[in-house]
């Protein structure tokens, strides 16, 4: 089966940065953080490591500019978390630099998203 390349996902995700450093940071969107997790799980069969780091860096952006503008609400924590918690097991080390990253930066003002991501890890480390 054909890997899906990062411009792709652009395309159907109607991003206006379709490649590039932080692809991820730079396409978030707080009120699509659901929406990034259906397509990702829809179409993870077809991602390789690059896109999930991507994704992961989006969702995880996505969330933390959700929480700033107050649009989060339980159900998307719960599917945050559970997009979150596969990247954790032992055969996803390589995954673990994008998600500790948030919580190396957390602070209020500027990323809380780091606070959920560290209750996350926490049972993990």
């Amino acid at each position: 089966m054909n890997k899906t390349d990062i411009s792709k996902i652009s395309k159907e995700l109607s991003f206006k940065h379709t490649t590039g450093d932080d692809w991820g940071i730079i396409n978030d969107d707080a009120n699509r953080v659901k929406e990034f997790i259906q397509y990702y799980n829809d179409n993870k069969a077809n991602f390789d490591l690059g896109i999930d780091i991507n994704f992961i860096e989006l969702v995880i952006s996505s969330m933390n500019e959700a929480i700033l503008e107050k649009k989060d609400d339980n159900e998307m924590h719960f599917l945050f978390k559970e997009f979150i918690y596969p990247f954790l097991s032992k055969e996803h080390f390589l995954y673990y630099d994008s998600i500790y990253y948030w919580v190396a930066i957390v602070n209020k003002e500027e990323f809380p998203v780091g606070y959920l991501v560290k209750q996350i890890i926490e049972p993990n480390v």
